[in-house]
């Protein structure tokens, strides 16, 4: 049996339902394997595995360095219990761990968490891929730039580590777990950019991008048509996710390089169908039409709220007739669409809390059920690294840790109807469920 010197693993979470293919890793693995480096990743909650059956794995294996991504902040804590876990079992080499969270409570998550000796804070390919050859090699790591530590106690992080400015340099990651994803999900996942050049409030993306370089990078055309010929004759694949935080990019050049992405696509007569992510205001009826036509079933757009004094407390810098103006274009090509929304936050008050019930109710009307899929309930969530989260802090709002948060709502008459509605809500939706069996829309656009 092959023996690894790195494992990358996905950790335990019971709140991850969709089977995606973690990109993370296999960004990471692919830089790890372009040096040689024996790496396996281990995807928790794509295969439905016991967390036991891979601690055994890894007290049998015995891989000098592992690394651990926490992808979502509300699964973090089942993620470092999984990290105790492995040294109560008598695990003695290097973890580290990584993703948009740690980045940002490094400090708290070390402290919680002393069984983690390094945390990779930014991107992690080549930090992370200097971690390794440090540590197979039995040198000193503690001057590698891009991570945080525990030195005898005391906290060190060391110096930050720019972004990777060409992101057609990157080798393609490493699809290990795309059979099984495809037999679950149905679709491949890809990414043409990072970041994203919005600087909206509840979002860490931006934060997360921006202190160590450009905001908002992105992939050539060439380079991206390229790993989607590789998933389409290689793998077979004709369902793409593509899982860029933000797909169009803005008007001008951005809108111009989508659009020849769409034209390459329709000129190389690959039958696909895609789902992409992006902001009201970059919705164009003429973007959006031969978008479709290559191949553009479902899009997840930020909409956030249907009140204009909430946008704008948000940051989103769109008003609310681009929202609508967003909504029926997509109605109007007969698309899939997800809608970002946030129906309550801490400073809501009535007025906008009914402005956000119009609008949903004037989304349905004008979309229907069956092509719009939103979350009645939700509310803003304070993220590690965001301004929102700044703000709930400094105003006394914010209560417990980035582990394990609530707050307080200005208008405690609110925040009553939210614990209410947000717990009938999960309730029905639960009992609908168990009876009737779940119907997600967002399948709906996926080729069959």
């Amino acid at each position: 049996m092959e023996q690894y010197d790195v494992f990358l693993i996905n950790p335990p979470s019971s709140r991850m339902k969709e089977k995606y293919e973690h990109l993370g890793l296999a960004y990471i693995a692919a830089f790890l394997r372009k040096y040689d480096i024996n790496t396996k990743i281990i995807d928790i909650p794509l295969y439905d595995l016991y967390p036991n059956d891979v601690i055994y794995e890894i007290k049998s294996d015995k891989p000098k360095l592992i690394g651990v991504s926490i992808p979502f902040q509300d699964s973090a804590s089942e993620a470092l219990e999984f990290v105790k876990s492995i040294r109560e079992a008598g695990y003695k080499g290097h973890i580290s761990i990584g993703g948009i969270y740690p980045t940002f409570s490094y400090d708290e998550i070390l402290s919680v968490c002393p069984q983690i000796d390094t945390v990779v804070v930014g991107e992690g390919e080549i930090t992370f891929l200097e971690l390794a050859r440090k540590v197979l090699s039995d040198e000193d790591w503690k001057n590698i730039s891009g991570i945080a530590y525990r030195d005898d106690g005391t906290l060190r992080l060391n110096d930050k580590r720019p972004l990777i400015d060409d992101l057609d340099s990157m080798p393609y990651p490493e699809r290990d777990t795309l059979p099984i994803v495809i037999l679950k999900s149905g679709f491949a996942s890809m990414l043409t950019s990072r970041g994203c050049y919005g600087r909206c409030s509840f979002c860490s993306v931006g934060p997360f991008f921006s202190q160590f370089g450009q905001k908002y990078r992105q992939r050539s055309v060439e380079n991206v048509i390229d790993e989607i010929r590789i998933l389409y004759e290689k793998y077979n694949v004709r369902n793409l996710f593509f899982n860029d935080a933000e797909f169009i990019g803005g008007k001008g050049k951005n809108y111009e390089r989508v659009y020849k992405l769409a034209e390459e696509i329709i000129k190389r007569g690959m039958d696909i169908n895609f789902s992409i992510q992006c902001r009201v205001n970059d919705v164009d009826k003429e973007l959006f039409s031969i978008l479709k036509k290559a191949g553009l079933k479902r899009v997840f757009l930020g909409v956030e709220s249907g009140s204009q004094t909430v946008l704008d407390r948000f940051k989103k810098d769109v008003k609310v007739e681009d929202n609508i103006k967003a909504l029926k274009i997509l109605n109007d090509l007969d698309l899939y669409i997800s809608m970002g929304f946030i129906m309550f936050d801490p400073h809501i008050n009535f007025k906008e809390l009914s402005e956000n019930i119009s609008f949903i109710n004037n989304a349905v009307k004008l979309i229907g059920k069956e092509r719009l899929d939103y979350y009645p309930v939700s509310r803003l969530l304070p993220l590690a690294g965001t301004e929102v989260e700044r703000d709930m802090k400094e105003k006394g709002l914010y209560k417990g840790n980035s582990l394990n948060y609530n707050y307080e709502f200005d208008d405690k008459t609110i925040g009553f109807i939210y614990n209410l509605s947000h717990s009938v809500y999960n309730l029905v939706g639960n009992l609908k469920s168990r009876f009737k069996g779940s119907s997600d829309i967002n399948t709906k656009w996926i080729k069959r």
